[in-house]
């Protein structure tokens, strides 16, 4: 029987430029929950603070388990 778990990382940005800086952060993130055996299944992001350019982007794991 195969179990699902399925997780959420929120990174919150200010302004509406990508900086090397959140490159390397989101990219980190990335590396660290491929490393333990998540799959990226969606990615959405909302400006939620259009006056001070505040952003949120979400992204959407997945991570499958066999259960014996």
């Amino acid at each position: 029987m195969e179990y699902v778990e399925n997780d959420l990382d929120i990174y919150f940005a200010v302004g509406n430029a990508n900086t090397q800086r959140q490159e390397n952060e989101i990219t980190s993130i990335i590396k660290k929950r491929n490393s333990r055996g998540w799959k990226l299944i969606s990615t959405s992001t909302a400006i939620v603070d259009p006056k001070n350019q505040f952003s949120n982007l979400y992204l959407f794991w997945e991570k499958r388990f066999l259960l014996n």
